[in-house]
């Protein structure tokens, strides 16, 4: 090959390379904000899966905790929804969780997770999940671990379950002494 012919096709690649590239982000500005518009409606409409009776959500962070606080039709604060981590089986097991004034459990929604499929995937079961409404940190143990426990573990499962109830806990110990109304 010749050295005008290397060059040449030096100079087309790099065209077309430029070229690919320009577009790429021309895409990715034309739909990024689609994106963020549908993540925030996702996100809405878990935290109204978790508090019903919630009229507006309203992100806070606070240090390195980040957190959504819960308003009523009458603009009162009737509690918080926080994300957070706790490692199961397979994994992270990526939660939101929402705690009332009481600090009593309203509702829990697993985000993801690696847990096994058929056993501990069951933690996104609403058979599981509802266990948690209205439990507050006294007796927040799986029934197996604790007899003041009023959460049963998943059959086959009891890493999966014990890491939802001891990530939700962890929450709760660090929140506990504060204000949430």
């Amino acid at each position: 090959m010749k050295r005008k012919e290397i060059i040449g096709g030096i100079i087309v690649l790099f065209l077309v390379t430029s070229l690919c590239g320009f577009l790429l982000a021309e895409v990715y500005k034309a739909t990024s904000p689609k994106i963020e518009k549908q993540k925030r409606l996702e996100e809405e409409k878990l935290n109204k899966e978790i508090f019903p009776e919630g009229e507006k959500f309203e992100k806070v962070k606070k240090g390195d905790v980040e957190y959504f606080v819960v308003y009523d039709k009458k603009k009162r604060k009737i509690g918080r929804i926080y994300t957070i981590k706790s490692l199961g089986y397979g994994g992270y097991i990526y939660l939101k969780v929402g705690i009332d004034n009481n600090f009593k459990i309203k509702g829990v929604k697993i985000l993801q997770h690696n847990e096994t499929p058929g056993l501990g995937a069951k933690i996104t079961e609403d058979k599981f999940l509802n266990q948690f409404k209205n439990i507050g940190i006294e007796n927040l143990y799986l029934k197996k671990d604790n007899p003041k426990g009023k959460i049963d573990s998943i059959t086959g499962a009891t890493i999966s379950s014990r890491a939802v109830v001891n990530g939700i806990r962890k929450l709760m110990e660090k929140i506990k002494n504060e204000k949430i109304d």
